[in-house]
C-alpha cells in the first residue's frame, strides 16, 4: 500500500502492470515454472496490486523465500527509480485455504 500517493487512475494501473511483470520475472528466474497471477478485490483504496500467485506444482521453501525476497527488492528499487515512496508489501502464505 502507499498512501498519500496523489496518483491518477492510469498511473496507477502502470504501476500495478510493473508490479506484474516484476513479480512473473522474479518467479520464473527462481522457480524456471510458469506462474498464475490471479487478481483480488482491493479491499483498501490505498492497495495498489493484490494478487494470488499459484504455481501448478508445489514450489519449496527455499523458493518461496527467495521469490518473497526478490519480490520486496524488485518493487522497492523500481518505486525508488519512480521517485515514490516505500510500500507496505505483505504475503500470505497458502491464502486459498482460508476460503
Amino acid at each position: 500500500m502507499m498512501n498519500d500517493q496523489n496518483l491518477t487512475e492510469r498511473e496507477m494501473k502502470i504501476i500495478e502492470v510493473l508490479f506484474l511483470n516484476l513479480c512473473a520475472q522474479t518467479s520464473a528466474r527462481i522457480t524456471n515454472k510458469g506462474m498464475a497471477l490471479t487478481p483480488l478485490e482491493k479491499v483498501e483504496e490505498a492497495t495498489i496490486f493484490h494478487y494470488q500467485f499459484a504455481w501448478q506444482s508445489a514450489i519449496e521453501r527455499a523458493q518461496y523465500e527467495e521469490i518473497v525476497e526478490g519480490i520486496k527488492r524488485q518493487i522497492g528499487n523500481a518505486l525508488k527509480m519512480c521517485g515514490l515512496p516505500e510500500a507496505n508489501i505483505h504475503f500470505t502464505e497458502n491464502a486459498y485455504l482460508n476460503q
